[in-house]
């Protein structure tokens, strides 16, 4: 059987816009290209987990317009299980106007109702083997920790501000966006484990990751074209590696070397296999 994760959060529809510079305010400006692409933290995890050669199950919920239609689609024809994502009547899916720069880097408008994160599960889940969820839908976060606590499988929350503090105490590692970490107020990451008793890291992009023991992990050096869900890739991957029994410093080396393939891509062919993963990885042993 192939490793199962949950991935369970935003899932939204990208309107990504290819620019020199970001534009002034007030100004025209022509893309270099532009593309429809699927996007949400949770549906990028699991395209992510689907391609690394494990099982997806997506959780969510989209809205019944052409939208949520097309995605459906790209979640088939990227072998991701969909069965756990709900369609809303009369509700818009949440979507996004993204603009990457000539350096990779993104700005990301998004408009989402508070319908789409405000839901639950609605029937029992499938075996799985670890979850993962961000902070957008926290309800349906908290069910899926305390599912996973109570059987003693992985759980992942990707950390993004605001970090809502009820969902920590049902959470194995926590992995921290620097916004994320900004939102302690200070708090230091070892402190912030130890009230939560949970593993922890504070993810800084081409910085690398710092885990809460003080210990630092710089990914592999590439030339990034577009980091717009590089930190999606990274969780998906994080969660992934704990069902091939990687302790959590060879499952951020993991994590590394997956986003650091991603972002040094463009196009379909971006997200990594296992293979190309491990192939990055005997290179830095």
């Amino acid at each position: 059987m192939m490793p199962t994760v949950i991935c369970a959060g935003l899932i939204t529809l990208d309107a990504v816009y290819d620019l020199d510079a970001f534009p002034e305010e007030g100004s025209k400006v022509r893309a270099s290209t532009a593309r429809l692409q699927p996007g949400g933290g949770a549906l990028l995890a699991a395209t992510t987990v689907s391609k690394l050669g494990g099982t997806a199950r997506l959780a969510g919920a989209v809205g019944d317009d052409l939208f949520g239609q097309f995605l459906r689609g790209q979640m088939t024809l990227r072998g991701i299980d969909h069965t756990l994502v709900q369609t809303l009547k009369g509700e818009t899916t949440a979507h996004s106007a993204v603009f990457v720069t000539s350096n990779g880097e993104r700005t990301i408008v998004n408009h989402r109702s508070d319908r789409l994160l405000d839901v639950d599960l609605t029937e029992d889940l499938p075996d799985y083997d670890a979850v993962l969820a961000d902070t957008r839908c926290r309800t349906l976060a908290r069910r899926l920790f305390q599912q996973a606590q109570e059987e003693s499988k992985p759980s992942v929350l990707d950390g993004e501000a605001p970090v809502p503090r009820d969902l920590l105490p049902f959470v194995s590692h926590l992995a921290l966006s620097e916004q994320g970490l900004s939102d302690f107020g200070g708090t230091s990451l070892a402190e912030i484990a130890a009230q939560s008793q949970s593993w922890a890291c504070v993810t800084r992009g081409a910085a690398g990751v710092e885990l809460h023991d003080g210990s630092r992990f710089a990914p592999p050096r590439v030339t990034p074209l577009d980091t717009l869900g590089a930190g999606d890739v990274w969780h998906g991957a994080f969660a992934f590696a704990f069902t091939k029994q990687l302790n959590e410093p060879e499952a951020v080396e993991f994590s590394n070397a997956a986003a650091a393939l991603f972002v040094s891509r463009t196009g379909d062919g971006r997200f990594p296999t296992a293979r190309e993963v491990e192939d990055v990885l005997q290179t830095r042993r």
